[in-house]
């Protein structure tokens, strides 16, 4: 029932969506591209394809990808940018035969998954060299995204929210921390880092998902009641930034999880 209400979920934040993602650096998708093609790469399927915003890049260089997502929204977005090859359908049966393509894709996606581990493990019988994500792997022990920190503008909004009475996600678990998880319960064979820079950002950037109701964990929120605690979170920040070190790497499973592989669950959890 969780992933029903999460496709339902992408469903009406489909028009938005891109609008308020940042997109994918014409640098990374370049790395991504010469990643896979030095593994000998050449179709994919793209578990979580959402609007295309990476399978478009990578069908525009030269790959050959199919798409899956389960919300119709996205998959229309996704056609509208050139991607051609799409099916509606989930990523614990994935509607292709063993090694049907050279690998499976998931690009920020595990940390969505009620089960990532099950997901991982069948897009390994799909893909013949395995399953590939894009993944933000853990940083220890040095500067990491506001997510988890008092002042994550999100996480305060939710706790205006649910001292109102609103049933908001609250706590220091999103979604670098629920990749992190993944990494740490199933390590990937392989683990290439694409991007690894210090970033400064405004902290008020981080509601523009809310301002747009493009947040998932908010949309049963009444606009007037999160209109007036981002109000107040955007007041309470000013100019304030926050400055990070940002890693993405390309994480590959060669060979299935075993069925002893589990992925604990959060002590403290916020969506």
């Amino acid at each position: 029932m969780a992933e029903l209400r999460a496709v339902e979920a992408f469903e009406e934040i489909s028009p938005v969506y891109d609008a308020t993602r940042s997109p994918i650096a014409e640098a990374t998708m370049d790395r991504i591209a010469a990643d896979l093609r030095a593994q000998g790469i050449a179709s994919l399927l793209e578990v979580g394809v959402g609007t295309g915003r990476v399978a478009a890049p990578l069908v525009a260089r030269g790959f050959e990808v199919v798409g899956l997502d389960g919300a119709r929204g996205m998959l229309e977005r996704a056609r509208a940018k050139g991607v051609e090859r799409l099916v509606r359908g989930d990523a614990y049966a994935l509607p292709f035969r063993d090694g049907a393509v050279d690998t499976a894709l998931f690009v920020h996606v595990l940390q969505l998954l009620d089960d990532p581990i099950a997901a991982i493990r069948e897009a390994c019988r799909v893909g013949r060299r395995g399953a590939t994500a894009l993944v933000r792997p853990p940083v220890d022990g040095l500067p990491a995204p506001p997510e988890g920190r008092k002042d994550d503008p999100r996480r305060r909004v939710a706790e205006l929210l649910a001292r109102e009475g609103y049933d908001v996600p609250r706590g220091s678990y999103g979604p670098r921390t629920a990749e992190a998880r993944v990494l740490r319960a199933v390590p990937p064979d392989r683990l290439e880092i694409l991007r690894d820079e210090m970033v400064t950002e405004p902290l008020v950037e981080r509601l523009t998902l809310l301002e747009r109701r493009a947040s998932r964990h908010f949309l049963h929120v009444p606009s007037e009641a999160l209109a007036r605690a981002v109000a107040q979170v955007r007041a309470e920040l000013g100019d304030r930034t926050h400055t990070y070190r940002s890693i993405e790497a390309l994480a590959t499973w060669r060979t299935p999880p075993g069925p002893a592989a589990v992925v604990p669950p959060p002590t403290d959890p916020v969506g």
